[in-house]
């Protein structure tokens, strides 16, 4: 209780610490400047915690760590990047807060410089420089989420909890039945072959696909999960995608039936994977809707978004977003200079991601109607829909450069 009650203070202060990021010039000397106003237990110590990997001792390491938390930058005295090494200093000044609020965990975190490792970083599978790696119970996860100590470390403490989450009360079926993302549940007897195999898959995922299981026949049945040995996929705004039946249940069964229907017809952004979601490894169109559903206005908006999601979703040019921009203060400025929107408002555009080039849905006449919006998502499949280049956004927060040039290097 004690180190739940310390875990929420640390992101209380942290949430604090990174509310403002400003220009790129500036974002080193800034997190220096706030280094000042976090509490006494987390003020720099002089002690760099953040330890050099190399190939010579990242087994090693990782065999004496409860978790290992490791940035894979590039940096080369032969071809020096201003840009490039602003940008991974600053992250490890992030990655030194980390280590302080989870080294006593058990938690290393450390730094790989791809230009002097290449051998490691090919050995670990890493393919771009600036990718964030979670090594835990013996699983590599790669982060993809908002760069800043708080986020992370909320991240990394939900990789502390168990893997799958049984459901042995109302209390807990309120609990899952709250998580308004995507979860899977499964139906299985405890300490059987299944279970073990559904836990082994669930550490894959965790921290942002939850797993939960129940025992209980009556309790099952509540969740319509009428035979033992049923697992379901549940994503927002869709039926239940059930496991195949006649599928033996093991880790790279369950690994695989994920992978095949993971993507939902309408994602909302989140800072643990904002990279993920958004990113320009996408292949085709991000319609991107941004709404707070705090209003009327909203909420009516927000259920036509959901019915073109559905009307749409099975369309592998276009992946919809849902975008409640309160819990991106850093880039919220960005957003609207960049797409000239005012992202208070409920809005909806289309975003070619490898170019950031968009266009944004016009009303026409008061009243909003779904067949609008499907001819407007017509057009654009069409090619009618010109798409523009980004307004100068040279106001806007440059810190958000940073954050799309993250993984700016395939090695």
């Amino acid at each position: 209780m004690q180190f739940a009650m310390k875990g929420f203070l640390v992101i209380l202060y942290l949430s604090l610490f990174y509310h403002s990021v400003h220009c790129q010039d500036e974002e080193f000397d800034e997190v220096q400047r706030e280094e000042d106003k976090l509490p006494q237990y987390l003020k720099d110590d002089g002690i760099r915690r953040v330890a050099k990997l190399t190939k010579d001792h990242f087994n090693k390491t990782l065999r004496a760590s409860r978790m290992m938390v490791v940035l894979f930058y590039y940096s080369s005295s032969e071809k020096p990047d201003p840009e490039a090494d602003r940008s991974w200093k600053t992250d490890q000044k992030m990655l030194e807060i980390v280590a302080r609020v989870l080294q006593p965990q058990g938690v290393t975190v450390g730094v790989v410089n791809v230009a002097e490792n290449m051998e490691l970083v090919k050995e670990m599978g890493v393919k771009y420089s600036g990718a964030i790696m979670v090594y835990h119970r013996g699983k590599r996860i790669e982060y993809f989420g908002h760069r800043s100590a708080d986020v992370l470390v909320g991240f990394l403490h939900k990789m502390f909890e168990p893997p799958v989450s049984f459901i042995e009360s109302k209390k807990q079926k309120t609990s899952f039945e709250d998580i308004d993302g995507s979860k899977v549940i499964a139906y299985l007897e405890k300490d059987s072959p299944e279970i073990k195999a559904f836990e082994e898959s669930a550490t894959q995922y965790q921290p942002l696909l939850p797993f939960f299981a129940v025992s209980d026949k009556k309790l099952a049945k509540s969740f319509r999960l009428k035979k033992p040995k049923t697992i379901q996929l549940l994503k927002p705004y869709e039926k239940p995608v059930n496991y195949p039946a006649d599928k033996t249940i093991t880790e790279e069964n369950i690994n695989n039936f994920i992978a095949q229907n993971k993507r939902g017809i309408l994602t909302k952004i989140r800072l643990e994977d904002i990279h993920d979601t958004w990113s320009t490894n996408v292949e085709g169109y991000l319609v991107t809707a941004f709404v707070r559903l705090d209003t009327n206005e909203g909420s009516q908006f927000f259920s036509l978004v959901k019915s073109l999601a559905r009307r749409y979703g099975d369309e592998k040019k276009l992946h919809f977003l849902w975008v409640d921009p309160d819990p991106f203060p850093t880039m919220r400025d960005y957003w609207q200079k960049s797409y000239n929107i005012d992202v208070n408002s409920p809005v909806i555009g289309v975003i070619e991601p490898k170019f950031s080039k968009s266009s944004w849905f016009e009303r026409k006449g008061k009243e909003l109607k779904l067949r609008h919006l499907q001819q407007w998502v017509e057009d654009v499949l069409a090619g009618k829909v010109e798409l523009k280049e980004p307004a100068d956004s040279a106001g806007a927060s440059q810190g958000q450069k940073r954050e799309e040039q993250l993984k700016k290097e395939e090695l």
